[in-house]
């Protein structure tokens, strides 16, 4: 947008109408000085106002002259945020707002403007060097993002001003920021916790109003009322309980196999599911172990080479040999192939097909009568079995589909668990032709 063209369109402005900041807003003020500052809780409980006035006054005291602001998209920072602070200065600096390139000017400082809706986000950002970083709706971006704009901030005095509302307790946020307790501690962050009460300006009725709209739904009302981080409606196996399907001392098991979730650029994990056999009352499969390597997080592709010196430090530590499986996923053809020539691998190498949804039904059945414990020190898995949830919109439209989030080490344990259902079904099945014939 041309500044001209700007300029005339700053008279329609009309300024921002303050109201009054209560306790906790006046404590963000004047105590936001860490690195990372975070506000999250409820919807309408003055988090955005409060911190756009702190980014405000940030920016004008920063010796610095080139920032960045992120949301989800930038249409989404233009209503969240630009607009009102285009009405807070609006008269009293100059400025130039252009959001089709990316950029909005306060007096000598440029603010870049950047989505981030999605991975990509990171190359938009990528070789900036900036002396503050404003996130709105922050819980929304990638993790992968998230990184890379905190390593842009690396100039004398940075910090970083983040807002949001609540999503899972599992959320790489809260567990890595919010609740990281030693960063609290050491003043590298700082969190403020609003709920409606925060916000003096709301009138009863209309609180009493929103308490309705979102009455209907727990989670929405759990996050959006009362600000909490709590799991997500529609999980798969909202039957796992950890105080029960989770074990401390190694049980006792009658064979072990290896299985896995591949992915090329994003998450390849292993692990090692043992059995405990039981004629009676059926299997138990214990999750032993895992390996997590998550190559958006980490920033390298893990190679398959690599893949299989992480399968042969498990086979060596259990013990494995020809009497036990490594089920592969059908996709991960390539990894079959180096494990296939590697005459390290002892195992037997097969590819599992899964059937996602007889696999879940055995599972959920599994956990449901605690036959499918998962060992304390697994927690991508702990985590993923409570996380991993029903696609909504697919449902809306007549179809059962999980979510292709927090889904890797559930589709890892299906090998270990369904491939050998499917195995000794087919050895049964072999094993009964012999005979008639």
């Amino acid at each position: 947008m041309p500044f001209a063209r700007a300029k005339k369109l700053q008279k329609k402005v009309k300024p921002f109408q303050y109201g009054l900041f209560s306790p906790k807003a006046l404590d963000f003020l004047e105590n936001s000085n860490a690195f990372v500052n975070i506000l999250h809780g409820s919807v309408r409980s003055s988090k955005t106002v409060t911190a756009d006035v702190r980014w405000l006054d940030f920016i004008a005291n920063s010796p610095h002259d080139e920032f960045l602001m992120t949301g989800k998209t930038r249409d989404t920072l233009e209503r969240n945020v630009t607009r009102d602070l285009i009405k807070m200065i609006h008269n009293k600096l100059p400025y130039d707002y252009n959001k089709f390139d990316g950029y909005f000017d306060i007096g000598d400082k440029r603010i870049w403007l950047v989505g981030f809706n999605d991975e990509g986000a990171t190359d938009k950002i990528r070789g900036m060097t900036v002396g503050g970083w404003y996130s709105d709706e922050t819980a929304t971006a990638p993790e992968s993002a998230i990184k890379m704009a905190m390593n842009r901030c690396s100039l004398p005095g940075a910090q970083m001003f983040w807002t949001m509302n609540p999503d899972s307790p599992y959320h790489y946020i809260y567990k890595e920021y919010i609740n990281n307790q030693e960063l609290k501690d050491k003043g590298v962050v700082k969190v403020w916790h609003f709920t409606l009460r925060d916000n003096l300006n709301l009138s009863p009725e209309y609180v009493e109003h929103l308490k309705l709209l979102y009455s209907k739904s727990q989670l929405q009302y759990k996050r959006y009322i009362l600000g909490k981080w709590v799991i997500a409606e529609g999980a798969i196996y909202d039957m796992f309980l950890e105080s029960e399907n989770t074990f401390a001392n190694m049980p006792k098991v009658h064979e072990i196999n290896i299985c896995c979730d591949y992915g090329v650029s994003t998450v390849t994990t292993f692990g090692v599911m043992g059995i405990q056999k039981n004629l009676d009352k059926g299997n138990s499969y214990y999750l032993l172990e895992e390996t997590y390597y998550d190559a958006e997080v980490i920033g390298v592709t893990q190679s398959d080479s690599e893949r299989v010196d992480d399968i042969i430090k498990l086979q060596n530590k259990y013990h494995l040999n020809r009497n036990n499986t490594l089920f592969l996923p059908h996709d991960a053809a390539s990894l079959k192939t180096a494990c296939q020539k590697d005459e390290r691998i002892l195992m037997k190498v097969k590819t599992y097909a899964p059937d996602v949804y007889e696999d879940i039904g055995i599972i959920q059945d599994l956990i449901k009568n605690r036959r499918f414990k998962i060992h304390e020190s697994c927690i991508n898995s702990i985590e993923q079995a409570q996380t991993y949830s029903w696609d909504k919109k697919s449902q809306q439209r007549g179809e059962d589909k999980p979510l292709k989030v927090d889904d890797h080490c559930p589709d890892m344990w299906r090998g270990g668990i369904c491939g050998t259902m499917k195995t000794a079904k087919k050895e049964i099945y072999h094993a009964s032709r012999r005979l008639k014939l």
